[in-house]
């Protein structure tokens, strides 16, 4: 019910003239209803499922393990018939920086930042982001849904279950974002603004979505 909520809420936001009766026949079905007719909790449960299971060891950042969940990611974009953000590639590559372990700090992907650390001793975190869009009638402005869909891994220091595998943190939040992207290509109706499903990687590494989404 929260997923339907939230579909509900970005339809409306972004399509504000779906929701809205014209004269029609009885048996006719609007965007909006289309949209909200494909969420349902199986659907739900088998992204997170999948993503949460005990293979995907955690899906820390840089990992083989958060490579599988995004191409999971991507794969499910192409199926529904979204286009890549940019129009070419579905991942956006990029690398955060910070210090040595010794010298604690957090990672940054700021250019002046990089620049300084690497001058000096420093580590490097591959990454990569899942995007995809729906371009709208007004193609210069867009909205962007988005989720994080890395976690912390593995703790072979842990005694018991060593998996952190992040169900709730954030395999539930990219669930939804998917969910969304499936409402708004199955309601048929061209959005008023073009819409960015963005999936992003390294939250768990201190790394916030507005810090490397480098739209321009």
């Amino acid at each position: 019910m929260k997923i339907q909520y939230l579909v509900l809420a970005a339809l409306l936001a972004i399509a504000p003239g779906a929701q809205s009766k014209s004269k029609k026949q009885d048996n006719a079905v609007s965007p909006l209803e289309k949209g909200l007719a494909t969420i349902n909790r199986q659907a739900a449960e088998a992204h997170i499922e999948f993503l949460a299971d005990d293979n995907l060891l955690g899906r820390e950042a840089s990992t083989r393990e958060g490579r599988i969940a995004s191409n999971y990611i991507r794969s499910y974009f192409k199926s529904l018939g979204l286009g890549p953000w940019d129009g070419e590639d579905y991942f956006q590559n990029f690398a955060a920086y910070r210090k040595e372990r010794q010298k604690r700090a957090r990672y940054t992907v700021h250019p002046d930042s990089i620049a300084v650390l690497e001058k000096e001793v420093h580590q490097k975190l591959p990454l990569r982001n899942v995007l995809a869009c729906i371009e709208g009638e007004r193609p210069e402005e867009f909205v962007i849904i988005r989720a994080h869909f890395d976690h912390l891994g593995i703790d072979p220091m842990l005694d018991g279950d060593q998996i952190y595998n992040g169900a709730d943190d954030n395999a539930s939040g990219v669930a939804a974002v998917l969910q969304i992207a499936k409402a708004f290509k199955e309601s048929g109706k061209k959005p008023l603004r073009t819409v960015i499903f963005a999936l992003w990687d390294g939250e768990e590494k201190g790394l916030l979505g507005s810090e490397h989404f480098m739209l321009s």
